[in-house]
């Protein structure tokens, strides 16, 4: 085994960054998980027997975070694609991820890849295409703010994640370059000293953690790949890892292959049908500044997964679910370096039906998650 792969943006979580053990559907819980779980032993499996389906109680509440699984056992999740989050239906690893093709480590599938112009902008209209230098390394900050709760709920859940990385283009080519990423450090800002100090310490031992992913000169990325090795193993492995996929969807914005001028706007829509359901989002990019070494894309995102049969563990037949989202992102990018600053935020609600079954009475709850997402120069003065 060379090395251990993680598929870009994977719809098993909420990737932000984007997508940190995720399956519980907001990096939140397992950032409180890893703080809160420092030095305790592991609870031990408790054989409960057979799935039973209990009727809905009348003081039913549901998990402050998303459920960890949804209609036919599949997760709730919310992705990166092409610099702005996705929603879908998890369980489908690789279905339109934007993985790259064997033999060919920097081209995208055409389906991923397919940006398409509504307005081409100003003239001048030039080829937006990425120039990176071999070996010149970029030390960016990714600071990871996420929120989760109910609606009516009581106040929501917070937590952040910092983590400084290294980017160093290794091999450049006219089509493609493959990049280095490695860790330098990793923080959680806010959390209280006691906690954090047992925290940093599980967290320090990924420091010098090394991987390796492909940019397209269109500015689509491709999947990280790390050495497997001890660090693999450790406690939050998961937690790491997530999070620099999903911090790679903040390295650069991607560009069509027509040529563009300022106020060219380009568009990705994206719609799939998983297990039976409908899942659909939209990511609008406008070039609001350029020049000859770069300029400022702002992204909308728009993401739905209509209403559907929802089944989970104890919850009652005839249990529906829908999940909406809206997000923007705006990107600083020069062609010749990774962005120096993006920053953006991104709002999910997913809502929950149930009918108890003695008195028919529908009940509803709205999970809300909110991501707050920032890529720098670290001591940057624009906060």
């Amino acid at each position: 085994m060379n090395g251990v792969k993680f598929p870009r943006a994977s719809a098993q979580a909420l990737k932000i960054s984007p997508d940190i053990s995720l399956k519980s559907g907001v990096v939140a819980a397992a950032l409180f998980m890893v703080v809160t779980a420092c030095g305790k032993d592991a609870p031990k499996k408790v054989d409960e027997g057979p799935p039973k389906t209990t009727p809905v109680p009348t003081d039913m509440v549901f998990n402050d975070f998303v459920p960890p699984s949804g209609g036919s056992g599949a997760v709730t999740g919310v992705k990166h694609d092409g610099g702005a989050l996705e929603t879908g239906m998890a369980g489908f690893e690789g279905t339109g991820a934007a993985t790259a093709p064997a033999g060919d480590p920097g081209a995208l599938p055409e389906a991923a890849a397919k940006l398409v112009v509504t307005d081409a902008g100003a003239e001048p209209r030039l080829p937006r295409k990425y120039a990176f230098v071999a070996n010149r390394t970029d030390r960016r900050l990714i600071t990871i703010r996420q929120s989760a709760g109910r609606e009516g709920g009581g106040p929501a859940q917070e937590v952040a994640f910092a983590l400084t990385a290294d980017f160093t283009p290794k091999a450049v080519k006219p089509t493609s370059t493959r990049f280095e990423l490695k860790i330098v450090k990793i923080d959680l800002p806010g959390v209280p000293a006691a906690q954090k100090a047992q925290a940093t310490a599980q967290l320090a031992a990924f420091t010098g953690l090394t991987g390796t992913f492909d940019i397209t000169s269109r500015g689509e990325v491709g999947e990280v790949e790390f050495k497997a090795d001890e660090k693999m193993a450790a406690g939050g492995a998961e937690m790491i890892l997530q999070s620099l996929q999903q911090a790679l969807e903040l390295v650069v914005p991607p560009f069509p292959d027509a040529p563009i001028g300022v106020g060219a706007t380009w568009e990705r829509k994206v719609q799939r049908n998983e297990r039976g359901t409908e899942n659909a989002a939209k990511h609008t990019f406008i070039l609001k500044e350029a020049s000859a070494e770069g300029g400022v894309v702002a992204t909308t995102v728009d993401v739905s997964v209509p209403k559907h049969p929802f089944q989970q563990r104890g919850v009652p037949p005839g249990a529906t679910e829908e999940v909406s989202g809206k997000g923007a992102y705006t990107y600083a990018f020069t062609l010749d370096h990774v962005s120096k600053r993006v920053e953006g935020e991104m709002a999910i609600t997913r809502r929950i039906e149930v009918t108890d079954p003695k008195t028919g009475q529908k009940q509803a709850v709205a999970e809300l998650a909110k991501l707050k997402n920032t890529f720098e120069v670290p001591g940057s003065a624009a906060r």
